[in-house]
């Protein structure tokens, strides 16, 4: 199976060249920055609702939006993308070649619909902020995954430009995602589970004090941490 990998931007930066060195020797590196405006027929994957007055406080406040419009990298990867399986990583996740080997060995011969982090129904986290931007599933059918560095099949493609055709818009991708997937698996729930442990959507929750060469770190905001993680 073939390596491709997605990056996800805001614009190309420290840690896009970052991890363009990281990822280039295991197979093909494209860079997705976000675009001024919005996209026709190219919006919702970033979470994005026009902040209504009677949204709670506590719901506007975090909502994941483009800085500069409706129209994300997370949109704009489904205009074009083969369907083929693909590894899709934001420019704040820092690994290094050592850990993305190991990763990408475990993984060559799996044909799960997704591979993602903290993947849930919505039985399993009922408390989660954002399913109030669900519009499609019913609760049963729901899920949510914290998708900063996943995989996804050329099955889940598929369906999600389908999505796309039938509303003329996408859905928040932590919900989307893991929602029309019908095989999943967490790194979570793997023998690489321990490399997940400084992964959070959270930056208060990981720690950067003393790197470890065999970790997953995301959100890595700072570009100096960035690119040492990534070459150690």
């Amino acid at each position: 199976m073939e390596n491709i990998f997605k990056i996800l931007t805001r614009e190309e930066s420290v840690k896009t060249d970052n991890l363009i060195k990281v990822l280039s020797p295991f197979g093909e590196v494209e860079v997705i920055p976000d675009v001024e405006g919005d996209l026709e027929g190219y919006t919702g994957m970033g979470g994005f609702l026009p902040l209504e007055k009677n949204l709670p406080t506590k719901s506007r406040q975090g909502l994941a939006t483009s800085w500069k419009g409706n129209t994300t990298a997370w949109d704009l990867l489904f205009k074009d993308l083969s369907e083929k399986y693909t590894w899709v990583i934001e420019d704040d996740v820092a690994l290094n070649q050592k850990t993305t080997k190991s990763i990408l060995d475990l993984f060559k011969s799996d044909k799960s619909d997704l591979i993602s982090n903290g993947i849930s129904s919505k039985g399993g986290d009922p408390h989660w902020p954002w399913w109030y931007l669900n519009y499609r599933f019913k609760d049963p059918e729901l899920w949510n995954s914290l998708n900063c560095f996943c995989r996804i099949s050329p099955t889940l493609i598929k369906k999600i430009k389908q999505h796309r055709d039938e509303y003329g818009k996408f859905l928040f991708h932590e919900i989307l995602l893991s929602s029309l997937a019908e095989t999943r698996i967490d790194f979570r729930e793997t023998q690489l589970k321990n490399y997940f442990n400084n992964f959070h959507w959270e930056e208060s929750e990981i720690d950067l004090r003393s790197v470890s060469k065999s970790a997953v770190y995301h959100p890595v905001k700072s570009d100096d941490k960035h690119i040492e993680i990534c070459r150690l």
